[in-house]
């Protein structure tokens, strides 16, 4: 019974731990969700292209914030994917005058996928960006969008990174010493 005690007790430690960083996580969404429709980008590019790029980010706050020591979760991967990810999608966008949607959004993920590898940026979500850019033709625009994003998760990360998550390894180097 202690044993099973102690397990609920890390359990609820550990959840206490990550309450500010979901928190966070949760603000930066809303801060880029806000973002977003100031700059009004569903009615530039078409209904639904902010939904895409909200669930790309979403997916990408819970990796920075949530699971801060991943590999997908290092700043320079996110950057670069995003990065690579709005470029390529922004130039496949233009290859659907030509070819079928579903040939181009393979091609473009392709592209990505293999440019990720070749950059060691593998960062998943960052695919989601490539091919909103493709199905809403999203233009310049959309990259700086992308960057202004890029930028305000990274600092609030950096806020987490100075404060949370460094205590976090304290006390986890502490419980472990236990």
């Amino acid at each position: 019974m202690v044993r099973h005690s102690k397990g609920r007790e890390r359990s609820k430690n550990r959840l206490k731990r990550r309450l500010i960083p979901a928190a966070l996580a949760g603000a930066t969404l809303a801060i880029l969700v806000l973002l977003l429709e100031y700059f009004r980008i569903d009615l530039l590019y078409g209904v639904g292209t902010s939904a895409i790029i909200f669930t790309s980010f979403a997916s990408s706050i819970f990796i920075m914030f949530i699971m801060p020591n991943s590999r997908a979760a290092k700043a320079s991967k996110f950057v670069k994917s995003y990065l690579l990810a709005a470029i390529v999608g922004y130039i496949g966008g233009f290859a659907t005058s030509i070819l079928p949607l579903f040939v181009v959004a393979g091609i473009v993920v392709f592209v990505l996928i293999v440019l990720m590898i070749l950059t060691y940026s593998e960062h998943p979500p960052a695919a989601a960006i490539a091919f909103a850019f493709v199905l809403s033709h999203i233009g310049i625009a959309g990259i700086a969008i992308i960057v202004i994003g890029i930028a305000i998760i990274l600092l609030l990360r950096f806020i987490l990174e100075k404060s949370i998550f460094e205590l976090e390894r304290k006390i986890e180097k502490i419980e472990r010493n236990i």
